[in-house]
């Protein structure tokens, strides 16, 4: 039998004795691909979660904390304050959850990965919405046709 096979069968165990969602729903959410073989598949799993979160982080922090990059300032003079308050509160949320992932890769330990799955899986639904209402409205201020403030200053 194949690796991937084989972690697979170790998924559906750990799966069963842990109460964890199945693992295609876990893949559609956190983009977890195949299995590779270890002898800590929820570890590996806890893992990509951890990614796919710290991506999330990246984009949040662009809006509240733009540095110099030309493209992020422009995208963050889109939200008002009080959005970035509110994106702010999105970033402690996901943060809090990012470092729970980041203690139990440390400290590794089976039924506390198989918790954190569950609780960042149930979560992540709530969560991902208000994500995805952000990232449309960055998205939709690039196709604006008023002037920003960037644009005006950076090329008059």
């Amino acid at each position: 039998m194949g690796g991937e096979q084989e972690m697979n069968k170790k998924y559906q165990v750990l799966k069963k004795k842990h109460n964890l969602p199945e693992f295609k729903e876990l893949d559609k959410e956190f983009s977890i691909g195949k299995l590779e073989e270890t002898d800590y598949p929820l570890r590996t799993i806890t893992n990509k979660i951890s990614e796919r979160l710290e991506h999330v982080t990246k984009i949040l922090l662009d809006i509240i904390q733009p540095d110099s990059n030309l493209a992020n300032m422009y995208e963050a003079e889109n939200f008002s304050d009080e959005e970035k308050k509110k994106i702010f509160e999105l970033l402690k949320k996901i943060s809090y959850h990012q470092k729970e992932l980041l203690i139990n890769d440390f400290a590794y330990d089976e039924a506390d990965a198989a918790k954190l799955i569950k609780k960042c899986f149930e979560e992540w639904k709530e969560l991902k919405q208000e994500f995805l209402e952000i990232l449309e409205k960055i998205k939709e201020s690039w196709r604006k046709e008023t002037k920003s403030r960037l644009e005006l200053s950076y090329f008059g």
